[in-house]
């Protein structure tokens, strides 16, 4: 029985071990050993999930392929706006929501393509990639310095670039099948760029709210609950005194050892970048051998033009080619570009092969190359190694100053211990603004610094953090002044101007109702702006998507405007006032007469359509494969900083 009980446990140990070998085996020692357990995975593709094991199959999308995706939409926000919203805002906003979705979709069409079996070779990739214009350099060709340039503007790297472009072309193959000409109905067409082509012209009255001008002061009764029912308005919101580090590659671009050698080799490097290469008028005539070519040469030099000597040899009349203005760099490499501009103007004595055939060429004209000396980019070149070294030389900075934090636990004593200056604020709100509402936290890390302020403990640190423009910061609260409501004497003029702001609202919209009415009732529109004491304005025709600022045509005039018979007025509410509207005239579209237009129109509404069913067939994909999303982790990813 003790020999049983001995080969019995032998065998069990012997079972676990092979299944926890067939466990690294088929997912990874990753995935077995995930750090605090919780899983950088965001969400999944298609595959199979098996309990206590996780995933066999699909794709994968990771937590920082999402945060990626999200914080190109800040900066595609800040292009275009230039200013970059805080990520609070921009969760508020659902761009998070959107950048998941936008990375889900990415992922259901690579797993789509694989399904598939498309394969796109890497020569195609780099194909596309040196037809792109925009890496063109200045003689017309692929410029590798450029694209990595424009890569790094649009903070992209250059692996995931070449999967964008790898996954367009395998969609283009994908999708081949959907065309877009004529996929949208004529009727369709006809009636959608009527109703966005119609003009109409507006007469305006702007009716501010200042034509009130005698609103009396509220009695203590009527201030007091005007306070009372709104408080919220007047809070005293919390202020925050805090100091801070900024460590930044400005800071130490001073520090930056450039030499007069390191800068020299610079402009050696990149010579071509400063000035322009040598052009050369060139012209040439082709033959299948070595015999004509040297036949319609020895006839140059017997006095016959290229033109005549082409035609007596090959028997054509327009045997010679026109190459034009060229640089060496526009030729084919090797024989003929070098030979080309070796030869003096004229025609070239011999002929040069190239694996094309055998070039008799004629040089019109030289236009030398030229060259900016070095001592004119001397301060240019050193200003951008400057540039190219500070970020090294920051992270070394940095690296000390965590080192020096380590053992001091101090953040000013560690930026004493390295000569970096502590700035201080001394009350700030969460708009980086202080009692009076004046901006006083300003600059590219503002946002940065208020958000890293209130979401620290009155006297604590913040970790050393970095900011999207690679700048490193930290953060000490030394005192927080909470929120409070205020006492009605502490903002009594507030309350009284706000009060009086109401009353004088009320009273306009009152005039503005009067108004329209006499309006609508049949008095001219000219007549009512001189009773009003105003002035009438005819606006531009406009379109629904138009506007006319100058003559009080904002869009959401222009909607009520489209919105009108004609003759008849409308008021629309702005900030300050509100503007009687007036249709005037409809200028109704004539498809005839823009026959052009309507074609331009009707094939983006074809690739609208088009565009429709591609994303209609990705959704049919995702549904196929199935989506699996892991809340938790998406909640826990974009969870706003000074939340626990």
């Amino acid at each position: 029985m003790n020999t049983f009980r001995k080969y019995a446990r032998f065998i069990i140990l012997f079972v676990l071990f092979g299944m926890l070998i067939v466990s690294f085996a088929l997912w990874g020692v990753g995935d077995m050993l995930r750090m605090g357990g919780r899983s950088t995975e965001i969400a999944h593709v298609g595959g199979t999930k098996i309990p206590v094991y996780g995933w066999v199959g699909g794709a994968s999308v990771s937590v920082n392929e999402v945060k990626d995706q999200f914080n190109r939409q800040l900066e595609g926000i800040q292009r275009q706006t230039g200013q970059r919203p805080e990520p609070e805002q921009a969760l508020r906003f659902g761009l998070h929501v959107r950048a998941l979705e936008e990375v889900i979709q990415r992922a259901v069409l690579d797993y789509t393509i694989q399904q598939f079996g498309l394969v796109v070779s890497d020569e195609e990739v780099y194909a596309a990639i040196a037809r792109n214009p925009a890496f063109a350099g200045t003689g017309g060709a692929f410029d590798r310095l450029l694209f990595r340039n424009r890569l790094q503007q649009a903070r992209i790297s250059e692996a995931q670039y070449l999967n964008d472009i790898r996954r367009e072309i395998a969609a283009s193959q994908l999708f081949g099948a959907v065309r877009p000409d004529g996929l949208a109905p004529k009727s369709l067409r006809d009636d959608i760029f009527k109703m966005e082509a119609e003009r109409r012209i507006a007469e305006t009255i702007y009716i501010p709210d200042s034509i009130i001008v005698d609103v009396p002061k509220p009695t203590a009764e009527q201030l007091s609950a005007y306070f009372e029912a709104n408080k919220t308005k007047f809070q005293i919101p919390e202020f925050r005194a805090f100091s801070y580090v900024m460590m930044t590659a400005d800071d130490v671009m001073p520090q930056v050892g450039v030499t007069a050698d390191m800068v020299k080799q610079e402009y050696d490097a990149r010579q071509g970048e400063f000035g322009t290469a040598e052009k050369r008028d060139v012209d040439q005539a082709m033959a299948d051998s070595e015999d004509k070519a040297n036949a319609i040469i020895a006839a140059v030099t017997a006095g016959k033009t290229l033109e005549d000597a082409a035609k007596e040899v090959l028997g054509s009349s327009d045997g010679v080619i026109k190459l034009g203005p060229v640089t060496k760099k526009d030729l084919p490499p090797g024989p003929l570009a070098d030979g080309v501009f070796a030869l003096p103007v004229g025609v070239g004595p011999a002929p040069i092969q190239s694996p094309l055939g055998w070039h008799i060429v004629r040089v019109n004209s030289i236009t030398p190359g030229k060259s900016v000396p070095f001592d004119e980019v001397k301060e240019k070149l050193e200003k951008e190694l400057r540039a190219q070294l500070a970020p090294d030389l920051l992270i070394k900075q940095v690296t000390d100053f965590e080192r020096v934090l380590a053992k001091t636990q101090s953040m000013k004593a560690a930026a004493e211990d390295l000569a970096l200056k502590v700035k201080t604020f001394e009350n700030v709100d969460a708009r980086g603004q202080d009692a009076e509402g004046k901006q006083i936290v300003i600059g590219p890390a503002a946002n940065e610094l208020v958000q890293a302020a209130f979401a620290t403990r009155e006297s604590a640190e913040s970790e050393l953090l970095e900011t999207q423009r690679g700048e490193y910061f930290m953060v000490r609260v030394d005192r927080i002044t909470p929120a409070r409501t205020p006492a009605l004497t502490e903002v009594e003029a507030k309350v009284t101007e706000a009060w009086q702001a109401e009353e004088r609202r009320k009273l306009a919209d009152a005039k503005v109702k009067a108004a329209l009415e006499k309006a609508n009732a049949g008095t001219g529109f000219d007549a009512l702006a001189k009773e009003l004491g105003l002035e009438m304005r005819t606006a531009k025709p406009v379109s629904r998507f138009e506007a006319d600022q100058g003559n009080y045509l904002t869009q959401p005039v222009v909607q009520e405007l489209f919105k009108l018979h004609e003759g008849k007025t409308q008021s629309v509410r702005t900030a300050e006032g509100s503007v009687l509207v007036r249709l005037k005239q409809i200028e109704p579209v004539d498809l005839g007469k823009d026959k052009d237009a309507l074609d331009r129109f009707g094939k983006q509404l074809d690739s609208m359509v088009a565009n429709d069913l591609l994303l209609q067939l990705i959704a049919a994909m995702r549904t196929k494969y199935g989506v699996v999303v892991d809340e938790a982790t998406f909640v826990a990813a974009f969870k706003p900083q000074n939340q626990p």
